[in-house]
């Protein structure tokens, strides 16, 4: 049997062991699929030599591990360098092969929602692993401005430190911003009693697009104007789909029906 597991911290909200057993059983594949909630203060290197040791074959990373996790791999795919993080791991040979799929996936999910960003400028809530992924991405679509809206001066730095890209700014007070996107890299619509003071600092102008990447919401406290509104729900298909790629070495994801995954997510 394929053992794979995702492990975060909440973890209790994920969908992915319900995707992933929806997957294998349309792949006819012996595999399971756990979640583990792990403790904050944790040594992590046990922990990873926890799932070596039960022979799994490869785990998803969610928050807040991506960047803690990365020091642990052997070998790195390209976006996990550039952003710092990793959110899929890879058992193979006695070697961890770590990959960053959400640049991947919110690429995937720009597309599947025909919104093209090209010259645009953008406001980033948030300046953790996440965040960074999809500034990278961002990059990658050649926007204009991105500007990022975050409480945690350190990590602001930390981003823009290393990109070193004069696009990547801290977003300015008073100013007009036109053609701008707001994307939220953030918990504070997926879990309750969040400090929402940072909502208060989002300038009030009518955006071309709000995108969320968090797929389940509990808060929609992100309502401003706006033409196109959309949560990250195929952001998290895409980069599930590219970690079963990964796992198994091939395209195998190509034989599933996107519009099936679709319904499975509420």
């Amino acid at each position: 049997m394929f053992k794979f597991h995702v492990i975060g911290n909440p973890i209790n909200h994920s969908s992915s062991p319900m995707l992933f057993k929806y997957i294998f059983k349309q792949l006819d594949i012996d595999g399971s699929y756990t979640k583990k909630c792990i403790k904050l203060d944790s040594n992590l290197k046990s922990e990873i030599d926890f799932f070596q040791k039960k022979s799994a074959t490869g785990i998803n990373i969610t928050m807040p591990f991506k960047s803690k996790l990365i020091s642990y791999a052997d070998i790195l795919d390209n976006d996990s360098i550039q952003t710092g993080n990793v959110n899929c791991l890879h058992f193979k040979n006695k070697k961890i092969y770590g990959y960053n799929n959400d640049v991947y996936g919110f690429s995937k999910m720009l597309n599947h929602n025909t919104i093209k960003l090209a010259g645009s400028n953008n406001i980033i809530i948030g300046s953790g692993s996440s965040a960074s992924s999809i500034i990278l991405s961002l990059l990658k679509q050649n926007v204009n401005n991105i500007f990022i809206l975050s409480r945690n001066r350190k990590s602001t730095n930390q981003i823009m430190n290393n990109f070193k890209n004069n696009k990547i700014k801290k977003l300015p007070n008073n100013k007009k911003i036109e053609n701008c996107n707001l994307i939220n890299c953030t918990p504070i619509t997926l879990l309750k009693n969040q400090n929402f003071d940072i909502i208060n600092k989002i300038p009030k102008m009518e955006f071309t697009n709000i995108i969320d990447i968090n797929y389940k919401i509990e808060n929609n406290i992100l309502d401003f104007s706006c033409e196109n509104k959309i949560n990250g729900k195929a952001m998290f298909i895409f980069q599930a789909l590219k970690s079963l790629d990964i796992w198994f070495e091939s395209n195998i994801s190509n034989k599933l029906d996107y519009n099936q995954l679709d319904k499975l997510i509420c």
